[in-house]
């Protein structure tokens, strides 16, 4: 599985919270927003988010971040 750090907006239960650099993993060759990952020995997302790859933009070599997404992503964790 692919792993790199993508900057995008997100969303809450409806709620706009804001940009965050989080994980973008291509499962299954989509790609998906990570919000947590589940403890073990291989990287396992707890909680993702399948994204549009038309809206996916690939940033310039040589950043911290190495993708944009122009769209919002809902959170899908559950409130606590």
């Amino acid at each position: 599985m692919e792993i790199s750090a993508i900057r995008c907006l997100v969303s809450r239960h409806g709620e706009m919270l804001g940009m965050y650099t989080l994980d973008l993993a291509f499962i299954d060759g989509a790609p998906h927003v990570v919000f947590a990952w589940e403890e073990g020995e291989e990287p396992v997302p707890a909680f993702a988010t399948p994204i549009d790859s038309r809206f996916l933009e690939r940033l310039p070599p040589g950043g911290e971040v190495a993708y944009q997404y122009r769209m919002s992503v809902e959170d899908p964790r559950p409130l606590e």
